[in-house]
């Protein structure tokens, strides 16, 4: 009788032991169990940004949004990644955003792509948003240029821009995997920064990077309650040789950059659903 059971015993216990790699087999060929599967929207304004990642191919399909807009899909790893071009500066990136935001749903936006560096930050070198405010939005008086807080009447008593942190749960993930990622403070306007007095003058108020689009994405992506991480390399050095540097350097910074990027939105995708669960 005891070998019997002993017998019984054993094969009940190989069964559940290939059970449970079955179930895990599943799951995670559906995204499930420990890993659960997160909706990525990446975007970027310019399709020399954009056309690395396509080259990767990451995205499978594509489908018209509206006839100015493509989203691209496809996969990493476990994970749903939606793929969207915003166009240059403020309005076509809250235009997209938007579109792309009620489209796709996301769990997180991040958005990647070239930048003006100041404090002579290196060419090529990417860097991650710790902070980003909007430059631009403000009064002009006659003691010059007073910058406000943006959608704030800029009449009054002067209320400065806010600057917005980045979410605690995705920067903890992206420098516990990526700890030779700097954060720096991104200022984004509606004018390409060409100009070394300029640049100056905002790197006094505290930017570390110039662009044209974070500030907007990031204040939109919190609008719906998602969580945002902007990425971007350095182009140029927004000084009087900027149009140039530019021009020069966008494709291969951006084509250099891109398997870093890929890297740090799997750290972020993997990240995102634990902080919401």
């Amino acid at each position: 009788m005891s070998r019997i059971l002993s017998a019984l015993f054993c094969a009940l216990f190989v069964f559940s032991i290939h059970s449970i790699d079955a179930r895990a087999a599943n799951d995670a060929s559906t995204g499930k169990g420990t890993s659960k599967s997160s909706r990525i929207l990446f975007l970027t304004a310019m399709q020399q940004e954009l056309e690395p990642l396509l080259k990767s191919h990451l995205v499978k399909k594509d489908r018209q949004l509206y006839p100015d807009l493509t989203i691209y899909e496809g996969k990493l790893d476990h994970h749903q990644l939606s793929v969207g071009l915003l166009g240059i500066g403020k309005v076509n990136a809250a235009y997209a955003t938007t579109q792309y935001i009620l489209a796709t749903k996301p769990d997180v936006v991040i958005l990647f792509g070239s930048a003006g560096g100041l404090h002579a930050l290196k060419r090529g070198v990417l860097f991650a948003a710790a902070q980003t405010w909007t430059y631009d939005y403000g009064a002009v008086n006659a003691s010059g240029f007073e910058h406000w807080a943006s959608g704030s009447l800029p009449i009054g008593e002067n209320q400065p821009p806010v600057k917005r942190v980045i979410d605690s749960n995705i920067r903890t993930a992206v420098s516990s995997k990526h700890p030779k990622v700097e954060w720096v403070t991104v200022a984004s306007g509606d004018t390409f920064i060409n100009n070394t007095e300029i640049s100056q003058r905002l790197a006094k108020q505290g930017a570390d990077l110039v662009d044209m689009e974070s500030a907007v994405v990031e204040d939109l992506a919190a609008r719906f309650k998602i969580p945002s991480l902007v990425l971007r390399v350095v182009s140029d050095a927004a000084n009087d040789d900027a149009h140039t540097d530019f021009s020069g350097s966008l494709d291969q910074v951006s084509e250099n950059a891109t398997p870093e990027v890929i890297s740090i939105i799997r750290t972020v995708a993997d990240a995102v659903p634990a902080a919401k669960e």
